[in-house]
C-alpha cells in the first residue's frame, strides 16, 4: 500500500487534531500514512524533507494554522512557510504535495475554514497522487 506523510504543527492543538482526523479519515480508505509533528509552521518543510529522504511517500499534506498577532511575525511566518513548502514540491516533483496551512486573522475565520479547507485539500491530495502516478 502506498504511503502518505501528514506533517502538522504543534500550535493550536485542538484545530490540528480536527485537521488530522479529517485527513486520516479520507486517506485511510486508500493509503497508509505516517503522521509527524513540527514545533511550528516554519519547520514543516524541513521536517518533511528529512522524512522523504529516508522513506518513500506518494504524497504529503501539511496541516497547520497561522493566526495573525499584533506584530509582523504573521507575515514572515506565512510567507516563509509557503515558500519552503513550494520549494519542496518543486524539488520533489514526483511526490504530490498539498499545503493545508490555514492563515487566518482570528478564531472566527479559523472555525469557518478549518473543516472545509481540510476536506478539500485532502481530496485534492488524492487527485494529485492519482495524476502523478498515472
Amino acid at each position: 500500500m502506498s504511503k502518505v506523510l501528514i506533517v502538522h504543527t504543534g500550535w493550536y492543538p485542538e484545530s490540528i487534531e480536527i485537521m488530522n482526523h479529517i485527513s486520516i479519515e479520507i486517506l485511510e480508505k486508500k493509503y497508509s500514512f505516517e503522521k509527524v509533528a513540527a514545533p511550528g509552521a516554519i519547520e514543516l518543510a524541513a521536517l518533511a524533507k528529512s522524512k522523504i529522504l529516508k522513506n518513500e511517500y506518494v504524497g504529503i499534506i501539511f496541516n497547520g494554522v497561522v493566526m495573525r498577532g499584533a506584530t509582523s511575525h504573521y507575515d514572515l511566518i506565512s510567507n516563509e512557510t509557503f515558500r519552503s513548502i513550494g520549494s519542496l514540491a518543486e524539488n520533489f516533483c514526483d511526490i504530490a504535495v498539498i499545503n493545508n496551512v490555514i492563515c487566518v486573522e482570528n478564531e472566527d475565520q479559523l472555525k469557518e475554514r478549518l473543516e472545509k479547507n481540510t476536506k478539500n485539500n485532502t481530496n485534492a491530495l488524492m487527485l494529485l497522487i492519482n495524476e502523478k502516478s498515472g
